[in-house]
């Protein structure tokens, strides 16, 4: 069978099966022409899949996501077409979890907030926001889980009331972007909810799921003190002056971490071969993933070294060099900046690692699973 594949999925020379022919594309050149030549096709959140991008089905019989969102892909077209699709759902809830942690832990101590006097409102409790409530638990730091959607079909889970969302002093976004249904999600977060007021707002979800417009008139309200975001509105294009104004920027890499892709990479992959009747693949070569040294400064606090050990603010940093420039080139940079620059270890696999750390950093064995 013929498989094309953006080339910076994560080791796919190790998890295709032998019979796979393998080519490769790169998504900054735009959706590749000659995908219906194949007969699966395995993509990023970069790549879209429309009726524009792929008028007809041609070969292709599976395309593969090796993201846990799917907002990028036309279902009902795909369904039209009678392609079948899967993605890599759950696949990152831990490196977003611990972006989110990472995150709160340095606003906190830029802005001289103790968080354990906060509450934070956990919006979507999924994989990846369940994840976020567990480590701020193992943290003290109180929290208010909302989803109504999952209560409605969870008996076990209850889920807080809009009021008492509401009244948290920080925000924090994990849902789907969704347009219809009983709860939709795009610009749920609006002037209505931001009105209330907060001192923090983190949207590590999808573009779209936080109103940026509504955001930055809170912001010049005074009624949201700080934001920070990782998705965008119209991404890879991103609104200059909410840019400009977040207090960390980054370019939907909140997810990227080396066992993220790795897990990415060998769910989708675990899927087409299923649907292709294959021998699934060879996860008994997985390779070394942790390739790092890591040097405990027994003076540092928990906050400094997840900051320090992270490459956040690598990405904030080059993010920043992208405003004002043409969307053409804004878009293409973007998508670089994602793709090519390399990803951070997992806390947890730290934890592993070392049995002994200093007791200034005693809480980083909230990450150990």
């Amino acid at each position: 069978m013929k498989v094309l594949a953006d080339k910076f999925l994560y080791k796919l020379d190790v998890l295709l099966p032998d019979k796979a022919e393998l080519s490769l594309f790169d998504p900054s050149d735009g959706f590749p022409a000659d995908a219906p030549q194949f007969d699966a096709l395995l993509i990023r959140t970069v790549t879209h899949i429309t009726p524009e991008t792929l008028p007809e089905a041609g070969n292709l019989k599976f395309i593969g996501s090796a993201t846990a969102g799917f907002d990028h892909v036309d279902l009902d077209h795909l369904n039209s077409l009678g392609i079948a699709f899967a993605r890599s759902e759950g696949c990152n809830a831990n490196a977003v979890g611990e972006y989110v942690i990472t995150v709160l832990a340095k606003w906190a101590q830029e802005r001289g907030v103790e968080l354990r006097e906060k509450k934070v409102g956990v919006v979507g409790c999924g994989n990846t926001g369940g994840r976020v409530l567990d480590y701020l638990k193992k943290l003290g730091i109180a929290a208010a889980a909302y989803d109504p959607p999952k209560a409605g079909l969870e008996p076990e889970f209850t889920s807080c009331s809009l009021d008492e969302l509401l009244a948290c002093d920080i925000l924090t976004f994990h849902t789907p972007l969704t347009y219809s249904g009983d709860h939709p999600t795009f610009h749920m977060c609006g002037s209505e909810w931001l009105a209330h007021g907060f001192e923090l707002v983190i949207n590590t979800a999808r573009g779209g799921v936080v109103d940026e417009t509504a955001l930055m008139n809170a912001s010049k309200s005074g009624s949201v003190r700080d934001f920070i975001l990782d998705v965008w509105e119209g991404e890879p294009v991103f609104w200059d002056d909410a840019a400009r104004k977040a207090f960390i920027a980054t370019p939907h890499i909140a997810g990227y971490s080396k066992q993220a892709k790795w897990r990415a990479s060998e769910l989708v992959i675990n899927e087409m071969c299923q649907f292709f009747g294959l021998s699934q693949s060879r996860s008994e070569n997985k390779p070394e993933l942790l390739n790092i040294e890591i040097n405990f400064d027994e003076k540092m606090a928990l906050a400094d070294f997840v900051w320090e050990n992270s490459n956040i603010r690598y990405y904030d940093k080059n993010l920043r060099k992208l405003i004002r420039l043409e969307e053409d080139e804004k878009a293409r940079k973007f998508a670089k900046l994602r793709s090519e620059t390399e990803t951070k270890v997992e806390f947890r696999e730290i934890v592993k690692r070392f049995e002994k750390v200093p007791e200034e950093l005693i809480a980083l064995k909230m990450f150990a699973r």
